[in-house]
């Protein structure tokens, strides 16, 4: 069940946040664009999990191609990468895909921009094939 409220944003002139849960799992949901057409949605976890899941691997065997763009930090707590997803029957989109591992648990976090376009570049964000982007 998704429960939630929607307010008006400078940057983004609307956003609808709530919580989700599914299979036993919450997440925090914010979705943020025009009334009429999302731009952007984020899937945060609110807990952890035990590792093995693979949404890269279920999104390739379902006929996306999916590319690494950037990854973010070295030496921070999370894995911040960002994949372009694409496919034939869909429009492009850019999937960040955000791991917070803890020990042999993990915290997942998703953020999927239907506009295609990266946010900002952090300083430290790298190139695929840079300083062990990959």
């Amino acid at each position: 069940m998704v429960t939630g409220r929607t307010e008006a944003v400078s940057a983004r002139p609307m956003q609808l946040s709530g919580q989700l849960k599914l299979s036993g799992r919450e997440y925090s949901v914010l979705a943020s664009g025009q009334p009429a057409q999302v731009k952007s949605i984020s899937f945060d976890e609110m807990g952890l999990h035990p590792r093995g899941e693979d949404l890269l691997g279920s999104l390739k065997a379902q006929g996306f191609d999916v590319k690494l763009t950037r990854c973010g930090p070295v030496y921070t707590e999370s894995i911040n990468n960002w994949y372009a997803v694409t496919s034939p029957k869909t429009h492009p989109a850019m999937l960040r895909q955000s791991l917070r591992l803890d020990g042999a648990r993990i915290q997942d976090a998703y953020e999927l921009r239907f506009d295609s376009i990266l946010p900002k570049r952090d300083p430290r964000d790298r190139d695929p094939g840079v300083s062990g982007c990959k």
